[in-house]
């Protein structure tokens, strides 16, 4: 009996560490990585399942170097997963942390081992030190501009590195591969900068209890709706734009039936005024994020392995969110909830922060 509840403390403790490094977003890496590497035609099985375990390492490592240097602000942010945090135990976690970059630091060796490439060492090198210095030294997550780049770094920088890590440095063919994803990295990277900031809508107390202050978070206070649109619209406007001068393929024109959802977003974002609305919001948005590059990615290489990693990849996210996230899982009925009263509300209305209430 006491080695079953030795055993069930421990598979306790590995599901809080799981839920409190949110480890669905290793989905966000693996995406863009895997469309890398099959941009190149390598090897898609192994590529795949190290592509995988890189992207789960990698993602838990950041977020748990975030947690560790958040704990001021996500106390009052995020009270549950502080919990969940202090149920691993702070000193836990700071090993972990160690363990994490350590298993990220070996993946990378084992990928130089199969591409012994200067500039994918170089790149590996490059993502580790973003990845730190997100949460430490430079601290980038509080810089109001810097973090949001780097969050970006999550689609463009994550699918260079799959890039890299299929291609020889000195394969002229695989350069211009390369050169043709650029204006798709621009669309998406605008697509993340402008609407990334919905994140920091539950977190206002907490981060100016730091210092920080998210600029979507100022704009939406000010009841700027129409620079929020217009934010909203500039990828799709980049797509037509790179579309007509030749730099992106026809089919890419289909992400424009995406410019509505934007909207969509941007106006939960406008009328959320609860806690809860805000979290449905937030989730909405990681959600779409996920589809958006995702279909991205798809459009711009449509291969049947592509598809099928992402396939396997959303229902990794499904199954993250519902069993391994710490918040619990948003449905339709609180989206419903939240869409349903917006055109009954006074679009003058201000969030109770915004007034100083607080």
């Amino acid at each position: 009996m006491l080695d079953v509840a030795m055993t069930s403390h421990q598979e306790s403790i590995a599901r809080s560490l799981l839920r409190c490094a949110s480890c669905r977003f290793a989905a966000l890496y693996f995406v863009p990585f895997f469309a890398g590497l099959v941009l190149t035609g390598g090897d898609t099985i192994l590529g795949a399942l190290l592509a995988a375990a890189f992207s789960l390492a990698f993602s838990t490592s950041v977020e748990v170097t975030n947690r560790l240097t958040d704990r001021v602000e996500d106390a009052v942010n995020r009270p549950e997963r502080t919990a969940l945090c202090e149920r691993v135990g702070w000193q836990r976690l700071q090993a972990f942390e160690v363990a994490s970059w350590c298993t990220v630091a070996g993946l990378g060796v084992l990928w130089l081992c199969l591409n012994p490439s200067p500039l994918l060492a170089g790149l590996l090198l490059a993502g580790a030190v973003f990845g730190v210095g997100y949460s430490r030294g430079p601290r980038l997550a509080r810089a109001r501009y810097a973090g949001l780049v780097v969050l970006n770094l999550t689609f463009g920088g994550v699918f260079v590195l799959g890039w890299a890590a299929g291609t020889s440095f000195r394969d002229a063919p695989a350069w211009h591969q390369l050169a043709s994803f650029a204006p798709l990295a621009v669309v998406v990277g605008v697509f993340v900068v402008t609407l990334a900031g919905i994140k920091d809508i539950t977190d206002r107390h907490g981060d100016l209890s730091v210092g920080y202050r998210s600029p979507f978070v100022d704009i939406l206070d000010r009841r700027r709706s129409n620079w929020l649109m217009a934010l909203a619209a500039a990828p799709f406007a980049l797509v037509c734009l790179f579309t007509l001068a030749g730099l992106l393929a026809p089919r890419l024109l289909a992400l424009v039936a995406f410019a509505p959802s934007s909207v969509l977003v941007v106006e939960a974002a406008l009328n959320a005024n609860t806690p809860h609305e805000r979290l449905v919001v937030r989730e909405i948005f990681y959600r779409y994020w996920f589809i958006f590059s995702s279909a991205s990615l798809l459009l711009f290489t449509p291969r049947p392995d592509l598809l099928i990693a992402i396939a396997g990849a959303w229902l990794y996210w499904i199954m993250a969110t519902r069993w391994l996230h710490w918040t619990p899982s948003v449905t339709f009925t609180d989206i419903k909830a939240l869409w349903t009263p917006m055109t009954r509300r006074d679009p003058q209305s201000v969030h109770p922060e915004a007034t100083g209430c607080q």
